[in-house]
């Protein structure tokens, strides 16, 4: 082979070394940074997993400490939004401990004030004509009257005053004769009510007001409290 042959094949084949030792060396530079990489995306990730845990725990001492609905809804949904974990299950224990203890404690307090408003909720059932045999369309037409209170319509026959003692006397009825319940579920409605919750009651309403056929005074909107107060004002005369 002659000298300059020889000569390029050096060159050629150190050329290769060096284009040989340049990609391992940058295969492994690759492989450390991708291993790099995922062990910081794994620190990332357990300490917002930590930080949830803590979160979540504080969010289910202040539930087991002031058990009111709003409490215990924050704490089930921070501890829902844990992975699983031994951790988890814990929590999920003590929540399940925290709600049994609510539903005890709510349980006695509604059956201690039905104690204490009974005779108020006899007398309410007589001005309400429901002592006697009432049927679903009485129920339906009371229950209507009711939301008259609350809704914004354009027409309006008809009013029963929304009081808490009102309300359970229909509850009572509507539990001693499902049936009612089996078109509309006028039980729910009365309990969301008793609760305090309206936001459905436009729908509550036309739902109601299909049922009897109505044709004019479809509810639209809800009264304002000021507007509510009045109304109260004019028809039942008190604030």
């Amino acid at each position: 082979m002659g000298r300059h042959k020889y000569k390029f094949v050096i060159i050629v084949l150190s050329g290769i070394v060096l284009a040989s030792g340049g990609m391992l060396g940058y295969k492994f530079y690759q492989e450390n940074r991708n291993e790099a990489g995922m062990k910081t995306k794994q620190l990332v990730e357990k300490e917002a997993s930590q930080k949830g845990a803590r979160l979540a725990e504080t969010k289910v001492i202040s539930a087991e400490m002031n058990p009111l609905p709003e409490n215990i809804e924050a704490a089930e949904k921070a501890v829902d939004s844990l992975p699983e974990s031994e951790e988890k299950r814990k929590l999920l224990d003590r929540m399940a401990l925290v709600k049994e203890e609510f539903d005890r404690n709510l349980k006695a307090n509604e059956e201690a004030r039905l104690a204490e408003l009974k005779g108020d909720i006899i007398q309410a059932k007589i001005d309400l004509g429901l002592e006697k045999s009432p049927s679903e369309g009485d129920v339906l037409e009371i229950l209507h009257n009711m939301t008259h209170q609350k809704v914004r319509s354009e027409e309006k026959w008809g009013f029963v005053q929304m009081t808490e003692v009102n309300l359970l006397a229909v509850k009572e009825v509507l539990q001693e004769n499902p049936a009612f319940n089996q078109h509309i579920d006028m039980l729910a409605i009365v309990t969301d009510w008793l609760n305090h919750d309206f936001s459905n009651i436009v729908a509550e309403h036309n739902s109601i007001w299909n049922k009897k056929d109505g044709s004019v005074g479809k509810a639209y909107g809800i009264l304002s409290p000021s507007e509510e107060a009045a109304l109260i004002k004019e028809q039942f005369g008190v604030q």
